[in-house]
């Protein structure tokens, strides 16, 4: 057989193209375990925030509670709210950082931070990790038995 002039040699065109597509799967898989990785933590973060508002909407004024039982009256006790999350953080051994408790009206609102390193992608930031904020809220209610 002759090979005409002018006509490509096309001889290793599917190693580069297989290289090529090598390279973007990598990239690919890469991407989504980062993204899965901040998505597990903040989802985990959020977790324990509601669950350290849900403590602080359980401190109830214990006083108020005993002289007329479980009531529409019933408060929660500004000084025992803080000290009821930061217990319940404490107790739980969760590396997140409580950055805020409130009580607004009957709702105990937290705020709590944490850091994340995607496996990949932990290198592009100068520090390697990325700050996680989520915000929790817990109302205090009564149910009124019919």
């Amino acid at each position: 057989m002759r090979i005409l002039r002018g006509a490509r040699d096309d001889r290793g065109s599917v190693l580069i193209l297989s290289i090529g597509f090598i390279v973007v799967c990598v990239i690919a898989v890469a991407v989504v375990v980062d993204a899965s990785t901040v998505f597990l933590a903040r989802r985990a973060l959020q977790a324990h925030a509601d669950s350290a508002a849900l403590a602080g909407a359980q401190a109830i004024d214990i006083d108020e509670y005993y002289a007329h039982g479980a009531s529409p009256r019933i408060r929660l006790d500004p000084n025992a709210v803080g000290g009821a999350v930061q217990s319940h953080v404490r107790m739980s051994g969760v590396g997140a950082r409580l950055e805020a408790v409130s009580l607004r009206d009957q709702e105990v609102l937290v705020r709590m931070s944490d850091t994340v390193r995607p496996p990949f992608s932990g290198w592009l930031t100068p520090a390697g990790r990325h700050t996680l904020t989520v915000e929790a809220a817990a109302t205090l209610t009564y149910r009124v038995a019919r």
